[in-house]
């Protein structure tokens, strides 16, 4: 008795064991996976950044463009870590064009049109 005892709790102890390490593995990979998407966050902000030195154009519509790209690089750079929290939430994949997406629709949600078309 003593001996089915030993063995049924060493197989529930195995058992649980085992099925913590696919918890932690996946800890692992939302880490690495928040940490590509914070880059992919760095390196919008750097390209709406670089959109922005246009400012001084002779081109109305150049100008308009690095106005918007300079108030998205302040926007995202304010809200970064919310960002990335709600695109790890959302499980959106470390690929620029699906950050680059989420972040444009997320501004937009934020700042309304209309007030874009005033710049």
């Amino acid at each position: 008795m003593k001996a089915n005892s030993t063995t049924i709790f060493s197989i529930i102890v195995l058992t649980s064991v085992l099925c913590a390490v696919p918890v932690l593995g996946q800890d692992t990979m939302n880490a690495e996976m928040k940490t590509e998407l914070e880059d992919l966050v760095d390196q919008y902000i750097a390209i709406c950044e670089a959109k922005s030195t246009l400012l001084n154009s002779n081109s109305e519509n150049i100008r308009r463009s690095a106005t918007l790209a300079c108030v998205k690089a302040t926007y995202c750079r304010h809200h970064r870590k919310e960002l990335v929290d709600e695109m790890v939430k959302q499980n959106i994949e470390p690929k620029s064009y699906k950050v680059r997406r989420f972040l444009s629709e997320k501004f937009l949600d934020a700042v309304p049109e209309n007030n874009l078309a005033a710049r």
